[in-house]
C-alpha cells in the first residue's frame, strides 16, 4: 500500500466505511459543499498526520472511575447531608448518571421512572423538589418532637 493510511485496524476499518459513505453521497448527488468538506476530511485522515483512533478504545477502558457520587455506596449516599446532595444537584458538572444515582439511591425513585425526565433540567428540578420535601419532613418532625431544628 503506497498511501499513508493510518496503521491500526480500527482506523483502517473506519476509513473504509467513511470512504464508502462518501461514494454513496457522491452517487446521491449530495450538496457540493458537503462533498468538498467530506473529501478534505478523508484526505486528512488518510494522510496519517493524526492517529485519530490510536489508543482511544484502550484508554477508555483503562481510565480510573470518575471521582463522583457514583463512587459512594448506597449507605453513604443515603446518609449524606441534604446540603451536600443539593450542591451536587446544582453543580452543572454533575452528569445525568450521577443525578439518576442520587434519585434512585437517596430518594428511592424507581429506576424505570427515569425515562419520565426527558432532559437533565427536568431531573434536576425533580431532585430539588425531593430535597425540599425531605427538608420539610425534617422540620416537621423536629418541631413535633420539640427539639431544636438541624439538618
Amino acid at each position: 500500500m503506497t498511501s499513508r493510511t493510518p496503521g491500526n485496524e480500527e482506523s483502517r476499518a473506519l476509513l473504509k466505511v467513511l470512504t464508502a459513505h462518501f461514494h454513496a453521497l457522491v452517487s446521491a448527488r449530495s450538496d457540493a459543499t458537503v462533498l468538498k468538506q467530506y473529501s478534505a476530511l478523508l484526505r486528512f485522515l488518510k494522510s496519517g498526520k493524526a492517529d485519530f483512533l490510536v489508543g482511544h478504545f484502550h484508554a477508555e477502558s483503562a481510565s480510573p472511575p470518575s471521582q463522583g457520587l457514583l463512587t459512594l455506596s448506597d449507605e453513604k449516599l443515603r446518609n449524606a447531608s441534604l446540603d451536600d446532595i443539593e450542591k451536587a444537584v446544582s453543580d452543572e458538572a454533575t452528569g445525568r448518571k450521577d443525578l439518576e444515582c442520587i434519585a434512585i439511591q437517596r430518594f428511592s425513585v424507581p429506576r424505570g421512572s427515569m425515562r419520565r425526565f426527558s432532559n437533565k433540567r427536568m431531573l434536576v428540578d425533580k431532585l430539588r423538589t425531593l430535597i425540599n420535601n425531605e427538608r420539610a419532613h425534617v422540620t416537621i418532625s423536629t418541631v413535633a418532637r420539640g427539639q431544636p431544628e438541624g439538618t
